[in-house]
């Protein structure tokens, strides 16, 4: 049974594979579809990382999993139906396999946005149901799925299941004797998180570095499923502890009866490698200087020496401990020398893990409304003043921060509003009399995701109000005055993110206001708030996930 996991903010993806052999037996077929998408549905920012990491992943399998280039597929930014196509096109294969008396195995990996009951690929959704149910039809023996998503853990379900009936157990009641294992980094609630400094995810990362040999816990050349799993658990909570979101466990369930210990990669078949001494202890990384990538972060323990698979190369070796780093170089194959190893002192950050990188969201927006009808425009009717329009012109500017990641935004806003014109007729030239305000305040917008691109927005927002009159007599002298006094407003709507550019989002909404600033020479003040309409374009940029 899939056991409760707790991924991170931002990052959503589904990674499914099959074992093979170093050396493929005789009469086993085995395949690999790996998938990668940066698009997000709705409410979600671009992702950094997820095409990269499905590259490393396609990487990894040709270089350690003992898969041929031709049999892995990375699909990058996909629609669902070119995933369904190249599931279907897997199937064929697989089917073809069977009937020439082989047996099958697959490997499939997703890594990008997803939601409790679907994976978003940009403007569309793939129901988690049809991913499992079309993978699943393609007739292997032996499949390894591992999920490193937001609310990946929702794989599990079901149409018509009841909530508490997970994959593990639905899926052995449909495969019967096939065999299958499930890696997952969020359960059907949770969320996921890059890291800008490995530039990956925390998971996949994790999962790639226990796979190169530091998973290897018995030292037998290759690593398992239950290795993987046990390597990427430990390693991916301990990166996430301290991050903002919280810490992200990775889960596992397996049923491979028949199939003994399966193995996902043989790092004893790497060309190269780079061997951690038993003497070494602290939070290591391993960097490549020539593409300068990070292949491999991981805490290394005194008393057994760690090699992780590398390609030939050079590299630097940088261990934290304490208050003090170590860089080492080292070219690979080789061992890392402490007697040759440079020592820095750094100060001590209390954060693990990630950065969280607050979002910058800028808005402008254009409308049309009806301010209040007071004691202050009944005056001017009094007076024989018409009104020249039926509403008022709006346009506003705002820029907002979201601190905590959860599309909570605080900011400052500059709004103005150009009130209808009034006339009086004279003998002469008729009497004119305008007005407008400028608001400059503080702002809160909180966004909450809908269904796809579409998401519900709400303002509040407080500030100083700053209103101008203007009068033109009937001899064409013009007379200004201005006023100051206290401006709020409250709103809310409907927004829908770009569909290419997600960044980008179209709002339309209502807000109400409230701003007694304008004033006559018998002391009424006008209330020129109201109520409004408007349209508005979005942009936001930043964030991790």
């Amino acid at each position: 049974m899939l056991r409760p996991t707790h991924a991170l903010l931002g990052l959503c993806a589904v990674f499914a594979g099959t074992a093979r052999a170093e050396a493929p037996p005789s009469g086993v077929a085995t395949y690999a579809l790996v998938v990668g998408s940066n698009l997000g549905g709705p409410g979600q920012q671009e992702l950094r990382y997820a095409e990269d990491d499905a590259r490393r992943v396609g990487a990894l399998l040709t270089e350690l999993g003992g898969y041929t280039a031709d049999r892995v597929d990375v699909v990058l930014h996909p629609t669902p139906q070119i995933v369904r196509d190249r599931l279907a096109n897997l199937a064929v294969r697989v089917q073809a396999d069977i009937a020439a008396g082989k047996q099958a195995r697959i490997f499939f990996y997703y890594s990008g946005h997803a939601r409790a009951e679907a994976l978003d690929l940009g403007a569309e959704g793939l129901a988690l149901t049809e991913l499992r149910q079309r993978l699943f039809a393609v007739p292997a023996t032996l499949t390894v799925v591992v999920l490193d998503a937001c609310q990946s853990g929702a794989f599990s379900r079901i149409k018509g299941a009841q909530p508490a009936a997970d994959f593990s157990f639905n899926s052995r009641r449909q495969l019967d004797s096939t065999g299958v294992a499930v890696l997952a980094s969020s359960t059907g609630s949770e969320l996921s998180q890059e890291s800008e400094q490995l530039r990956s995810s925390y998971f996949t990362h994790h999962l790639l570095v226990g796979m190169r040999g530091a998973g290897d816990a018995n030292g037998d050349g290759q690593v398992s499923v239950d290795e993987a799993y046990r390597y990427a658990y430990h390693q991916t909570l301990l990166a996430t502890a301290a991050t903002a979101v919280g810490g992200q466990h990775v889960t596992l369930e397996v049923d491979l009866k028949g199939h003994g210990e399966v193995p996902l990669s043989y790092p004893r078949a790497a060309t190269a490698s780079i061997e951690l001494p038993s003497a070494l202890e602290g939070q290591a990384l391993v960097q490549d200087k020539r593409a300068k990538a990070v292949v491999a972060e991981t805490y290394k323990a005194k008393g057994a020496a760690v090699r992780i698979a590398v390609a030939p190369g050079d590299y630097e070796v940088t261990v934290r401990q304490g208050t003090k780093l170590l860089r080492c170089q080292v070219v690979a194959p080789g061992t890392v020398v402490l007697d040759r190893c440079t020592t820095e002192a750094i100060s001590v950050d209390s954060k693990k893990g990630g950065r969280f990188i607050p979002t910058w969201r800028f808005e402008l927006v254009a409308g049309s409304g009806q301010e209040r009808q007071t004691e202050f425009t009944r005056t001017l009717r009094d007076f024989g003043y018409q009104e020249d329009a039926s509403s008022a012109s709006e346009v506003s500017i705002s820029a907002g921060r979201d601190l905590f990641g959860h599309g909570e935004y605080v900011g400052g806003f500059l709004s103005f509003v150009q009130a209808p014109g009034w006339r009086r007729e004279t003998e002469l030239e008729p009497l004119r009399f305008s007005w407008n305000t400028t608001t400059i305040g503080a702002m809160g917008h909180l966004e909450h995701p809908l269904w796809r691109q579409l998401f519900v927005y709400l303002d509040v927002a407080a500030g100083l109000g700053i209103g101008r009159t203007r009068f033109i007599d009937q001899d064409g002298k013009t007379l200004t005055n201005t006023y100051f006094g206290p401006s709020a407003f409250a709103g809310g709507g409907l927004g829908f993110h770009h569909v290419i550019v997600n960044e980008l989002a179209l709002t339309m909404g209502m807000r109400v206001g409230w701003a007694p600033v304008i004033e006559n020479d018998i002391g009424t003040t006008h209330d020129s708030g109201g109520t409004f309409l408007g349209i508005g374009l979005s942009y936001a940029r930043g964030g991790s996930r």
